[in-house]
């Protein structure tokens, strides 16, 4: 632990020394290891400042605080936003260790408990839960069964809806396994 206590336009007393490095011990203990402060308090005309730089493990928060009363409150408020960051940083670390990705969840299948494995054994495979997915935005253009067709032939898509120019319905055009094409007319 290392802490550097600096006085610009301001006398650093021994009690703000001890005031800081019992902070620092405090600041310690939430991250778990050493840390270097630096301490720098200022008088500016009417009002006191007290600035905060603390680094721990290649991490740095600063904090900046500016009061009219005391450079000990100015002190003590610089040192609980440094806490907060640090609080705040560590608890991140901390969710994102325990974090499992999205990618891992939906690649590797889970494994069922070894009840149900043996109850599967003898019964039939359940097949795979099926999803809808719908889809927004269609556009029912006007067109003949003819011109629907050739469209659908030229393009690799296996149906399409239309609205049906002779009946004003709504139409879908569809590839069958067997070449030709189904028309379901609404």
């Amino acid at each position: 632990m290392a802490v550097e206590c600096t006085g610009r336009n301001v006398e650093v007393t021994p009690a703000m020394k001890s005031l800081a490095r019992q902070r620092a011990e405090r600041l310690e203990r939430h991250l778990g290891g050493p840390a270097d402060v630096r301490v720098v308090l200022s008088h500016e005309k009417h009002r006191f400042g007290a600035e905060i730089i603390a680094t721990h493990r290649r991490q740095r928060w600063n904090a900046h605080e500016y009061t009219t009363a005391d450079p000990k409150v100015a002190l003590a408020l610089a040192f609980e936003k440094i806490d907060a960051q640090a609080m705040k940083d560590s608890t991140k670390r901390r969710d994102r260790k325990n974090r499992v990705s999205q990618r891992l969840l939906e690649s590797e299948p889970s494994e069922p408990p070894a009840s149900q494995r043996k109850a599967a054994r003898g019964a039939a495979p359940t097949p795979p839960e099926r999803r809808v997915i719908r889809t927004r935005g269609l556009a029912l253009k006007p067109m003949s069964v003819e011109d629907a067709a050739l469209s659908i032939e030229d393009s690799a898509q296996e149906f399409l809806v239309f609205r049906d120019s002779s009946t004003e319905k709504v139409a879908v055009i569809y590839k069958r396994r067997n070449g030709d094409l189904g028309l379901i007319q609404c």
